[in-house]
């Protein structure tokens, strides 16, 4: 049977979750059926544009019988709630990242999961870089991992069109940051290549109070965290939103054997990646080669994550657990920063 699904919120998937389903649709992927707002006439338009039923309000698309998964596509602080009427209303979940404001909020959604399907959209891992850098580590190629680095630099909020789009991301009271977006995406990266994050210590910073347009900015823009992996390996990542001339994303892994590259000019999420790599022995006096290409356009990771989530494999889904654990690294930063 082919997956039906719902969406609530329009102004984010407008413009990257429901086109990617109209295509996978228009293959017999799934089903897009229909999107619910909190205002008719943003509902009508939305439904109207992809010839699909409009719902007011959350609760209804939620008790819509055609539905079997709700994509909960608004802002964090409003998660919880929608989560949990659509898990009690027997449906599979796809819930926006981060999954929750706070790691109570995530608690109680995970426990309330059962026997359904509950994915956290951290569609990074469906970068054909980002898996083969985890490939890669998995079978050795740099031997021993002794240092992971990451640096996630972004000119997001510097820019009046992101503003426009989501100047609601000043206000902490919402529950996106700078760490705890592309934070939590750089931690799920790095939980699901080199396992459990401990020893997670770090601090956190608004350096911009005022973002274009004179909007007011409370919310966490910068942030730098240590860590360690399960096997020892020392980590570090410093993230920014607020960063002019932010040369993006780039994670460098060293080990005793190797070392590997991976390098995009935004959020990967949105930006393809390019992986190099270099071994002990190669050729060229180990100067690191291009191992995958930076392609891909700005929704391929999520339409794969849906192709994955419509075909029944689940092998790599992040789980509303990994969106759990995410919010936890966030938490322990803030607290001891």
């Amino acid at each position: 049977m082919t997956l039906r699904i719902g969406v609530v919120g329009a102004s984010y998937a407008q413009g990257t979750h429901l086109p990617v389903y109209a295509e996978l649709a228009a293959e017999g992927v799934v089903e897009l059926v229909a999107v619910a707002t909190a205002h008719r006439e943003t509902a009508d338009a939305v439904a109207e544009k992809f010839g699909i039923r409009a719902h007011v309000g959350f609760e209804a698309l939620c008790a819509d019988p055609e539905v079997d998964l709700v994509d909960v596509a608004t802002r964090p602080s409003l998660h919880r709630e929608m989560v949990l009427a659509a898990l009690a209303a027997g449906k599979h979940v796809l819930c926006e990242a981060p999954l929750a404001p706070t790691v109570a909020d995530g608690e109680a959604m995970a426990a309330a999961v059962g026997n359904r399907v509950a994915v956290v959209d951290m569609q990074s891992r469906f970068r054909p870089g980002l898996a083969e850098l985890r490939r890669l580590v998995r079978d050795g190629f740099v031997g021993r991992v002794d240092n992971v680095s990451v640096q996630a630099f972004y000119p997001t909020f510097t820019q009046p069109a992101a503003v426009a789009g989501s100047g609601w991301c000043a206000d902490p009271r919402y529950g996106a940051s700078s760490l705890r977006v592309h934070g939590l995406h750089t931690t799920d990266l790095l939980r699901w290549t080199f396992g459990e994050l401990s020893d997670v210590r770090g601090t956190v910073a608004t350096r911009e109070p005022e973002w274009p347009g004179g909007v007011r900015a409370t919310s966490v823009d910068s942030a730098a965290f240590t860590a360690r992996t399960a096997e020892g390996a020392v980590v570090s990542v410093h993230s920014s939103w607020v960063a002019h001339f932010g040369a993006g994303f780039r994670m460098v892994v060293h080990g005793s054997e190797g070392m590997l590259r991976a390098e995009a000019a935004g959020h990967t999420g949105h930006f393809p990646v390019r992986l190099t790599g270099a071994r002990i022995g190669d050729g060229a006096a180990g100067a690191p080669h291009e191992l995958v290409p930076p392609t891909g356009g700005a929704t391929d990771p999520f339409a794969t994550l849906i192709r994955a989530v419509a075909t029944g494999d689940h092998a790599d889904l992040p789980t509303f657990a990994d969106g759990l654990a995410a919010l936890r690294v966030a938490a322990a930063v803030e607290e001891r920063s």
